[in-house]
């Protein structure tokens, strides 16, 4: 005759299914962890093979390197070029230079956009859609100013200055961007040459 205490059964029962479901949330858990590092690395290599593209773009010393400072330089001198280019095309079409004016652009719809209340919004969206290489250039002016904001307020003076290898400098950027912001939009104020980095938020 069993001498096992009533319930005992039971108990292993219980105990088993606590222990499978606790199994089944760690594998969960295991499984989910992977999955965000797989996501974080293709996060990264994006960035990665965004940053190479841009910089293989930025002019370089003899010895092949380049610094952060020349990224900046070089950034400065696109929106520069850029800014004057669309401004005398929009003159062309009768819009209103002379005042600056926000643009933003979205990457969800690949769209730069102006302000509801500008009164040549029309004229400057329509131009901006006949006109896509404007807004690749846009897009790659917000990008390099992501950079440089991140290098300025991540190193010193003197590293800003160093030279380094084109790969190496990538690296840096995949380790120090934060993917939530490098994916989002941005604008810049036409006519004034101030690009923002963090956002479509920009006051008219």
């Amino acid at each position: 005759m069993s001498t096992q205490p009533i319930g005992y059964s039971g108990y292993n029962y219980t105990s088993a299914q606590l222990q499978r479901t606790s199994d089944e949330a760690e594998s969960q858990k295991s499984g989910q962890i992977k999955k965000d590092q797989s996501e974080n690395v293709s996060w990264k290599t994006q960035i990665r093979d965004q940053v190479n593209e841009y910089l293989s773009d930025v002019p370089k010393g003899t010895d092949g390197k380049l610094s952060f400072k020349d990224i900046e330089d070089y950034r400065k001198k696109l929106e520069t070029e850029w800014d004057d280019s669309v401004k005398a095309d929009l003159k062309k079409l009768g819009v209103n230079t002379e005042t600056e004016f926000p643009l933003s652009y979205d990457p969800a719809t690949g769209k730069l956009t102006v302000s509801n209340t500008h009164p040549d919004k029309a004229k400057i969206e329509q131009y901006f859609e006949s006109n896509p290489d404007k807004v690749e250039e846009f897009q790659k002016i917000i990008q390099l100013g992501k950079m440089t904001y991140m290098s300025k307020s991540t190193l010193s003076p003197l590293e800003m200055q160093k030279n380094i290898q084109q790969e190496a400098m990538a690296w840096w950027y995949e380790d120090n961007s934060d993917p939530t912001s490098w994916f989002k939009g941005g604008g810049l104020m036409l006519g004034q040459g101030q690009s923002t980095y963090s956002g479509l938020n920009l006051k008219v």
